[in-house]
């Protein structure tokens, strides 16, 4: 059984999650907001607005290679940060970074990924003892 030249081989047991690939694009995406700034103030936003989404991601790999009692307290801190990246999809529009569409797109994304971690949560809270490895 071959691998599609696209396809690359799973190891990590978060790379099969999609809040992972979810979080992992949003963060793509706001690193892509370092082009259009002109200015400190923009810069400030943008670095912080990324390190928040960074947190999403690593927050969900590393949290999946404990128990499922350290699982969901990491997907509780990347709950946390997506908190803050709403915050930050404020200031950057305030910055006139990113405009009324992409503010909107930002938003639903982290309400999509707000939804996901509860879910996964909930999913990990209901099938085995919490303090069990994943």
């Amino acid at each position: 059984m071959g691998l599609d030249q696209n396809e690359t081989p799973s190891f990590f047991k978060f790379e099969s999650l999609d809040i992972y690939h979810k979080a992992l694009d949003f963060c793509h995406a706001v690193s892509i907001l370092s082009n259009d700034c002109s200015n400190d103030a923009q810069r400030l936003v943008v670095n912080r607005f990324f390190d928040e989404a960074l947190k999403i991601v690593t927050n969900i790999s590393e949290g999946s290679t404990g128990t499922k009692n350290l699982f969901s307290v990491s997907l509780q801190q990347a709950k946390s940060a997506i908190g803050n990246c709403v915050l930050f999809c404020s200031l950057a529009a305030r910055h006139n970074l990113i405009n009324a569409e992409k503010e909107v797109f930002f938003r639903n994304a982290l309400m999509e990924m707000t939804k996901m971690i509860v879910a996964l949560i909930v999913s990990l809270q209901k099938h085995d003892p919490i303090d069990s490895p994943l």
